[in-house]
């Protein structure tokens, strides 16, 4: 895993576990300019792959996106 990919991934783990986010089961997450396309594209694949857990673009490079998760439904 690059280093670049693990800093990425940190920083949406932060908003992810945000009290805000986790109170509203959602956040928005943008591509910041310093992180390479590949590594966002990479995490992207990687959450879509999470169950109960929806992305939805919020622009049509798919950088900015909104995510949101059903806790209820992840322990059923």
């Amino acid at each position: 895993m690059s280093k670049s990919y693990e800093q990425l991934v940190k920083r949406v783990q932060k908003q992810i576990g945000s009290p805000k986010a986790q109170s509203e089961h959602c956040v928005e997450l943008q591509r910041q300019p310093d992180e390479a396309p590949e590594d966002w594209a990479r995490m992207l694949e990687d959450l879509g792959t999470v169950e109960n857990v929806t992305m939805i673009p919020l622009d049509d490079a798919a950088e900015h996106i909104r995510l949101r998760w059903n806790p209820e439904e992840s322990m059923a």
